[in-house]
């Protein structure tokens, strides 16, 4: 009996060790409840806080009004340097030490080179490449985005070729694209025009670059039970046990109907209720990449649309919670003659958390733009090809 008690003894005193150590690496080595989250400085790292009051002066110092859009929306100022920063990743990955990369706008306003603004020279050929974050590189250097790896590829064959990057240039919607496109973006002469959309284009997603399980987010806020809360590492613990599967939704559901038949005053908040009825069941992308193709056949200039997808569930293209949107705007484009590029295909079998910017930006990371390099430069090789 005595040593029964011992060895339980032993055993309770091991475990409150392993525990303690547990614990204490857990706080040292383990990611900060902000890990990864995003935040803006300017040229000179200094923090754009809206919330301060010399937060507010440096953004005003470097933003600035689209004039006439559909709706208000904010863009980099021309000529200025800022940074996209998240914290826990300094000198990791592809971020510098302070844990960002660095946006430079050139005189137009947009993320690229400032020789792009001259009048074309005789002979080059550009692709004018619209779309929001996807496409500007949200959180990645600019050689590392798919633009710029495309414009690569083309190039090995023809060094004439030029790819502007007009991404999340003060257009973040289709409608604002077609709007860029009319007023701003003309000017850098395109041969080719290619508009990148993203499932958050076209429906009221509940989560940024992903669609969330609601009912798993629920769960994962629930208070954790009471014997845990002694212990900071058994609560995280089980908080990032229950947050595994918010990006998993049931498989038998038919989310794609179900963010269809959302009314405006149903739209999720921080986002798309304030956008208001601009989604895919409003008609307003539809007619938008029509109003593109229709200014695109006017000048001759070929027309493309890609979607790329949410990454989540890539198991196959059947498990992908958005698939029916996919092949919903694949049906469009055939409908009207517009050839499209579905990013899905390219990504299915992957593991999405490795091709995530961060754990809190699901912003595909270089690897991720690197993935759809070839399948871009086949689809806009064979869009030159008709001019």
């Amino acid at each position: 009996m005595k040593r029964l008690l011992l060895r339980l003894l032993l055993l309770a005193v091991s475990t409150a060790v392993f525990l303690g150590l547990a614990e204490w690496g857990f706080r040292i080595f383990g990611p900060r409840p902000d890990h990864g989250a995003l935040y803006y400085a300017d040229a000179d790292f200094l923090e754009v806080d809206l919330n301060t009051p010399d937060g507010q002066a440096r953004a005003l110092k470097v933003l600035e009004q689209v004039p006439d859009a559909p709706r208000f929306r904010m863009n980099f100022k021309p000529g200025v340097t800022v940074h996209l920063c998240y914290r826990g990743m300094e000198g990791r990955d592809h971020f510098d030490d302070h844990g960002c990369v660095e946006f430079v706008i050139n005189a137009r306003g947009i993320r690229d080179r400032e020789e792009l603004c001259e009048p074309k020279p005789p002979g080059q050929r550009r692709v004018l490449c619209l779309g929001d974050s996807t496409t500007v590189g949200w959180g990645v250097p600019l050689e590392t985005t798919w633009v710029r790896g495309m414009e690569r590829n083309l190039r090995s064959e023809d060094d004439a070729i030029r790819t502007v990057n007009c991404g999340a240039a003060g257009a973040q919607c289709p409608d604002e694209y077609l709007h860029g496109l009319q007023h701003r973006f003309a000017a850098f002469e395109p041969d080719v025009v290619l508009v990148t959309l993203c499932p958050n284009d076209l429906l009221p997603v509940n989560g940024g670059m992903a669609q969330f399980n609601v009912e798993a987010q629920k769960r994962a806020m629930a208070p954790v039970p009471a014997w845990a809360g002694w212990s900071d590492f058994l609560t995280r613990t089980i908080r990032v046990a229950r947050r595994a599967d918010t990006l998993r939704l049931p498989p038998e559901r038919d989310v794609v109907a179900e963010l269809l038949a959302l009314r405006p005053d149903e739209y999720p908040i921080n986002g798309p209720r304030e956008m208001g009825d601009i989604y895919w069941q409003s008609g307003n992308p539809q007619r938008s990449l029509l109003g593109i193709h229709a200014w695109c056949q006017e000048r001759g200039i070929p027309f493309g649309v890609a979607l790329w997808p949410f990454l989540q569930q890539l198991d196959s293209r059947e498990a992908h919670p958005l698939v029916e949107l996919h092949d919903l705007v694949g049906t469009f484009c055939e409908e009207h003659e517009i050839p499209y590029l579905d990013l899905l295909d390219v990504f299915v079998g992957q593991e999405p958390s490795a091709l995530w910017l961060t754990p809190k930006d699901m912003h595909g990371n270089p690897e991720a733009h690197a993935l759809t390099v070839p399948a871009y430069s086949a689809f806009v090789r064979a869009l030159l090809a008709d001019h």
